[in-house]
Parts: structure tokens; C-alpha cells; sequence
């Protein structure tokens, strides 16, 4: 769930820059995909302050794993979640938990599947998605894990019929084979601002920039 990479500072030359400046060695530094960045290519930097020792070092990379899961706090929080996924096409993997907590597999998943799949987790916890696990056939308080494929934006279907369950343990291989079946082959992309005669309504002509220069001088 966390890639550990060794730097040489004497043989394998200048130091990314993305790492900044190195003080000494051995340094230790955490790189993860930015909350709200575009893409997973836009990090985050983050310097290691506690002691050298193995417990340490585990809860610092797990404490700082990203997470892309969704948590949803009422039905219309939900509703507003899968408009999303509708709007770009995206399948939704749906983590029926009893508790709040997300655990470090999924945290990992939505990350490296992140525009290609939509996760939220639906906690029991919470009495108000309680209708959730109701619609999806979900014993309350149970843990589940469907996969919903996508459907087209503006659709009313019950989406719900055609949700595929995961049969297993969460161990990270299994989890990662079904997310590999249900995931898009590619990433989506946002969609770009409307071009074309469109764009060109309000943009002032030629007299008017003229007219507009005058005035500021």
C-alpha cells in the first residue's frame, strides 16, 4: 500500500526536485497525491519528524495515506455523490461498513483507481443513510462491498438492481482484482469549457476593445 524508494545523494545524482532541499542524511520524506489536485501527478511533500524505529515508521505512512473515499452524511449528500459519477460516467464501488472508519485498503484502492472508479462509504454508523442499505439490500449495520456500473447522466433507473456484490475477505489482492473489473481502462478527464460560437457570445468585438482601450487611457 506504500512504495518506499531509495535516494543515493552521492551516486545517484541531484536530488528530485519535488523533494527540495536536503539538510543531511539520512532524510526521510513523504510524497502523496494532492486532496484536490487534477491528477495523482500533483503531490504533496511531507517531512518524517518521529523516531527511527519500525512502529514509527508504519504509522506515519498508513496516519498519512491519501484517501479518496467518499462519505456521504444524509441520502441527499449521497444523491449529490452518484449525480457525480453519472455525470462522468463512473462506475461506484459502495463500502457498506458498521463503523466510520475507513481501513487502509480502500483508502489505498481509491487512490490508485481515482478518476477511473467512484468510492463511498456508507456507514451504519450514521442513521441517516439507513435507507441506503434498505435500497441496496444490505443487512444494517453489515459489511458489504457492491459494484454499480455506469449509467447514463439525467437517468432515473434504480441503479441498484444492477449492483454486483463482492464474495470475500478484504485482503488487498482480492480487493484490487475486483476493482480492476469494475474500474474504467482510463481515467476520465474534466470536461473542458464550451467552445466554438458559444464562447464567442460575450466577447466584446473589435469596436468595442477600441472603444474599451480609449476609455482606460
Amino acid at each position: 500500500m506504500v512504495k518506499v524508494a531509495y535516494w543515493d545523494t552521492e551516486s545517484s545524482g541531484p536530488v528530485p526536485q519535488i523533494l527540495g532541499q536536503i539538510q543531511g542524511t539520512p532524510t526521510i520524506k513523504l510524497v502523496k497525491p494532492k486532496r484536490k489536485g487534477k491528477n495523482n501527478k500533483q503531490k504533496n511533500v511531507l517531512d518524517y519528524q518521529m523516531e527511527r524505529k519500525a512502529h514509527d515508521l508504519k504509522e506515519f505512512a498508513l496516519q498519512s495515506m491519501p484517501n479518496f473515499v467518499e462519505s456521504p452524511k444524509d441520502v441527499e449528500d449521497f444523491e449529490r455523490i452518484r449525480a457525480k459519477a453519472k455525470k462522468y460516467g463512473l462506475p461506484l464501488l459502495l463500502v457498506f461498513s458498521s463503523s466510520s472508519r475507513t481501513i487502509n485498503e480502500f483508502k489505498y484502492l481509491s487512490t490508485e483507481y481515482r478518476r477511473r472508479v467512484l468510492v463511498v462509504q456508507v456507514s451504519g454508523s450514521n442513521k441517516k443513510l439507513k435507507e441506503l442499505f434498505f435500497r441496496f439490500g444490505v443487512i444494517l449495520n453489515g459489511n458489504s462491498l457492491l459494484a454499480v456500473p455506469p449509467t447514463e447522466e439525467g437517468s432515473d433507473a434504480d441503479d441498484s438492481h444492477n449492483a454486483i456484490s463482492y464474495d470475500g475477505k478484504y485482503s488487498l489482492h482480492r480487493l484490487q482484482t475486483f476493482f480492476s473489473e469494475h474500474a474504467l481502462d482510463s481515467e476520465v478527464k474534466p470536461k473542458s469549457p464550451t467552445s466554438g460560437e458559444e464562447g464567442k457570445k460575450d466577447e466584446p468585438n473589435v469596436e468595442e476593445k477600441k472603444q474599451k482601450v480609449k476609455t482606460e487611457l
